[in-house]
């Protein structure tokens, strides 16, 4: 927890000092001697929040042309089967229409092709 904590004391500290440092109108390398610290630091910590943004960015999004299923066991011959992500898996009988199908992997596909595991 006190990593944690410490963490999360450097990351505040490091957004106030971007933001301050885009306010200023100083270069950066002006304002890290103004504020007595590594111009290299200020680099490595613009590049690790921009990181962490984009990263709970995409954890954020979620897909948009969501529908109706009936979540059932599986009995009986599964003939396809998809793996989506957070360990969500499809599965699909001989019988699903076309339709049924192109409905599910328009949904699966709006979460991401990379995020298809297996087919």
């Amino acid at each position: 927890m006190a990593n944690h904590r410490r963490s999360l004391e450097k990351e505040s500290y490091w957004r106030r000092q971007l933001e301050g440092q885009a306010a200023s109108g100083l270069s950066i390398r002006q304002y890290c001697r103004d504020q007595e610290f590594s111009e290299p630091s200020f680099y490595v910590w613009r590049r690790e929040l921009a990181k962490r943004d984009k990263e709970i960015a995409s954890r954020s999004t979620r897909p948009t042309g969501l529908m109706a299923v009936d979540v059932i066991p599986s009995a009986g011959e599964v003939n396809l089967e998809i793996e989506v992500a957070d360990g969500v898996v499809i599965r699909l009988r001989e019988g699903a229409s076309a339709e049924t199908l192109a409905r599910v992997l328009a949904v699966a596909c709006a979460q991401g092709s990379d995020q298809v595991k297996s087919c």
